[in-house]
């Protein structure tokens, strides 16, 4: 107990990462809600800064960016999540109806598990990364980790994004980034908000870490995954953001931040440019050691 109590946050999440996954196969099969782990637990609603508001659960992250034309929501956690997500929405004083994208980081049953749901109530179109979308919308089949056992309800894909596209609405636009490797469309999104006068860049990285039981040297999960992985490093090093909002709330401390934000902490504690660079450095020390441990063996 007393080693992880002195584990980063980060590697704290990376660990419920891999109890969680290796489950995932159980709970396509049709495991009970009850035996998940309790990352859907409902969390304070709450403008982080500017435009963007935290609607998501204890531990998976949604984030909904407010416009005078309608709302973009990024990511949507379990298929569970919807009613909670919905809920936090409203407790900020917005309508489910104002949803007119819906976002996703990356296509695991963590992430786009409530897509379904929300599109629906919402009305929204649900936007996906070329490499995603058919997962998307055959509900998990065919992922390269989990195979062909649907994991969450299908949704359709009204776009498909590449990389470099922009996503507009009411004066927000937000760039999606192609990021792949932990799913094969993974997507990290920036954009740019004020905050007392302060122009800032905000990234929302998409996933880094890499599920248990993938290959990335021989026999890879998918042809070229190793170097995917790579150039998503590369790519994600070469951004400079001031904030950086992460699909898992443990990757950047949301409720040690939220707290400090309430207490009336300035500058706002999200503003963490530092926290973003030792987060990559973290996890690209993390994929490193898993390539070695596989090329020797």
């Amino acid at each position: 107990m007393t080693a992880i109590r002195h584990l980063t946050a980060w590697a704290r999440a990376a660990l419920a990462t891999v109890a969680f996954f290796a489950l995932a196969g159980s709970w396509a099969s049709g495991q009970t809600d009850e035996e998940r782990p309790e990352w859907n637990q409902p969390a304070p609603a709450f403008r982080i800064l500017g435009n963007i508001h935290y609607v998501g659960t204890n531990e998976l992250a949604a984030y909904l960016l407010t416009t005078p034309e309608g709302h973009i929501l990024i990511d949507g956690g379990l298929p569970e999540s919807a009613p909670l997500i919905e809920a936090s929405i409203r407790k900020l004083g917005f309508k489910v109806e104002d949803v007119k994208i819906l976002l996703t980081t990356q296509a695991h049953f963590d992430h786009v598990g409530s897509l379904a749901a929300l599109a629906k109530d919402s009305g929204g179109q649900v936007m996906v990364m070329v490499g995603d979308q058919e997962i998307v919308e055959q509900g998990g089949k065919g992922d390269y980790l989990f195979g062909d056992k649907p994991s969450f309800p299908a949704t359709q894909v009204a776009r498909v994004l590449r990389d470099g596209t922009p996503v507009t609405l009411g004066g927000t636009t937000l760039i999606a980034i192609a990021t792949p490797g932990h799913t094969r469309g993974c997507t990290t999104f920036t954009t740019s908000v004020e905050e007392d006068g302060r122009p800032l860049l905000v990234v929302f990285p998409g996933s880094t870490s890499v599920n248990p039981g993938t290959r990335l040297v021989k026999h890879e999960s998918y042809p070229g995954i190793k170097a995917d992985y790579e150039q998503t490093f590369a790519t994600l090093s070469s951004l400079a953001p001031d904030v950086f909002l992460g699909a898992h709330t443990g990757f950047f401390d949301l409720a040690g931040k939220r707290e400090r934000l309430l207490k009336g902490e300035k500058p706002n504690p999200f503003i963490d440019p530092a926290g973003y660079k030792k987060w990559i450095q973290e996890m690209k020390s993390r994929f490193d050691k898993l390539v070695a441990e596989e090329a020797a063996q």
